[in-house]
């Protein structure tokens, strides 16, 4: 290979090293932020394996992680919600009615109004009403599971949405 060739290609790779190795703090970086959040939020391996699985979390800062945890609770919630519609579309026993019927209303409340308030919250720094609403959706969750003496179909999601919320809850009260 001619010498001067040889220059600009040994420059080209070290360049490409050194992108490469900035990359990679970086993503440590943020992987160290889910990480520390996480340890902090009450619900660990819960935390880290939802924020892990979703691509925003790599180049979130706290703010972000938390809104992104909101956002997940909103996911989560929605399908709930619909889950129980469906199921309440079936039901004919009275006392049944009147418990789907306090399940859909605490559902629809955490949707519609509590997790969109959340989300509003924290774009304006108001970090404790954020707070707020994300914890008022477990106890909404709650609601719903006290209307059964007995596990539903929709028990395994009530418990997701519940613990989602709260740990949605304890990463925005690290945010201060």
């Amino acid at each position: 290979m001619p010498q001067n060739l040889k220059a600009p290609l040994l420059f080209s790779l070290i360049l490409g090293f050194l992108a490469t190795q900035a990359i990679s703090i970086s993503n440590k970086k943020t992987l160290d932020l889910i990480e520390q959040t996480c340890r902090q939020s009450g619900f660990f391996a819960l935390c880290d394996s939802t924020l892990r699985s979703d691509p925003r979390s790599s180049n979130a800062n706290l703010e972000g992680l938390a809104k992104i945890s909101v956002e997940i609770v909103i996911d989560k919630a929605n399908a709930t919600l619909n889950f129980i519609v469906d199921l309440f579309k079936n039901v004919s026993d009275p006392v049944l009615y009147r418990s789907y019927g306090t399940c859909i209303d605490s559902y629809d409340a955490s949707v519609e109004r509590l997790l969109p308030k959340a989300i509003a919250a924290l774009s304006s720094k108001d970090y404790a009403t954020s707070r707020h609403d994300a914890a008022t959706v477990a106890i909404n969750v709650n609601a719903c599971d006290k209307q059964f003496s007995e596990k539903t179909p929709f028990s395994d999601r009530n418990r997701l949405v519940h613990d989602l919320s709260l740990m949605s809850a304890g990463i925005i009260e690290l945010l201060g």
